[in-house]
């Protein structure tokens, strides 16, 4: 028996991963998922991911402190675990940081300690560094799953959820862009994100889960890549995303739109389900978290938005390193 791969959605980050993978080969016995999914799956329900996180591209340290950064880093690397309904069992770090970049290493070890432990979780290694550049932190993740959810699991008749709410932690960013100061609703969304390991596992528990992805690219563009993995069209309808009260409070409704479907970290989860098995209320009163029918799944491609008015467009992408304009 091989591993499977999942296929990626569009966006030029993803095309240069295609090319990474064009001559690889079948995977190895103990690979049960390999490239394309949040993690990889090994024997054993072993689940496996990294995430790299880049000072000036993914965090400024003039706009959080260094016990944030690590925090963030970690969360960001988990929140994929969630995403594969994988409890999480330990992290490993690498950190490289220019020596006389005022940079307090203790303090980004102590943030990601400190969301690890959240999960129940271990640091229990990694690597350091000197460096010319910036600050670098790579975490890995490592989980158990007995069932992992793929993104592959979408059919025509579906529903399309999401947990929490949308675009607050990227109205944080473009605050600070601007040059302003996000209140604390948009500041803590951005420096210390909450993975939905829980709620992932109680979506598992209760058979309620077909497909699933974390949101960290923005919604538009995640669910890109559920749409593509199951081979389906999924259609966003606007009036029902769940905006961050304080994203629409600082930005309107109809830019804390766009912040929701393409703005990303807000790791979140997005997944998909039979109609009529989400009981939303057990839900909220399990975990507190808000969960939202935002969508469908059709026959076709891509991932689509439907206004109040009913008028259907492309929903655009994501986050995308890769973009023409990006940096």
């Amino acid at each position: 028996m091989t591993g499977r791969r999942v296929r990626l959605g569009p966006g030029a980050e993803f095309d240069l991963i295609r090319g990474f993978l064009a001559d690889e080969g079948e995977l190895g016995p103990e690979i049960r998922v390999g490239p394309g999914d949040d993690a990889a799956v090994l024997e054993g329900g072993w689940v496996v991911t990294t995430d790299l996180s880049v000072e000036d591209v993914h965090f400024r340290r003039d706009w959080i402190t260094d016990a944030e950064i690590g925090y963030r880093a970690g969360a960001a690397a988990i929140s994929d675990l969630a995403a594969m309904a994988a409890t999480p069992v330990a992290v490993l770090v690498s950190v490289a940081c220019p020596r006389a970049g005022g940079v307090d290493l203790v303090a980004v070890h102590a943030g990601l300690r400190r969301i690890a432990a959240t999960v129940g979780a271990d640091v229990i290694g990694g690597d350091t560094s000197r460096s010319p550049g910036p600050l670098f932190i790579d975490v890995t993740a490592l989980g158990r799953a007995q069932r992992p959810i793929l993104r592959d699991g979408a059919e025509p008749g579906d529903d399309v959820w999401v947990t929490g709410t949308l675009g607050a932690s990227a109205a944080a960013v473009n605050t600070w862009l601007a040059g302003g100061t996000p209140p604390e609703a948009l500041r803590s969304a951005y420096a210390t994100p909450i993975p939905r390991v829980d709620e992932a596992l109680c979506l598992v528990d209760r058979e309620v889960v077909e497909a699933m992805i974390d949101l960290s690219d923005g919604l538009a563009g995640d669910l890109g890549h559920v749409a593509a993995a199951s081979g389906v069209r999924i259609v966003i309808e606007a009036g029902r995303v769940p905006l961050a009260p304080a994203a629409e409070e600082a930005f309107g409704p109809e830019a804390a739109l766009e912040l929701a479907l393409g703005g990303g970290e807000d790791y979140e989860l997005a997944f998909v389900t039979d109609p009529g098995v989400v009981d939303p209320e057990y839900f909220d009163r399990r975990h507190g978290v808000r969960l939202t029918r935002v969508g469908r799944v059709e026959e076709g491609e891509g991932v689509w938005l439907e206004g109040e008015d009913g008028a259907i467009r492309p929903a655009g992408g994501g986050f995308d390193h890769w973009r023409e304009g990006a940096d």
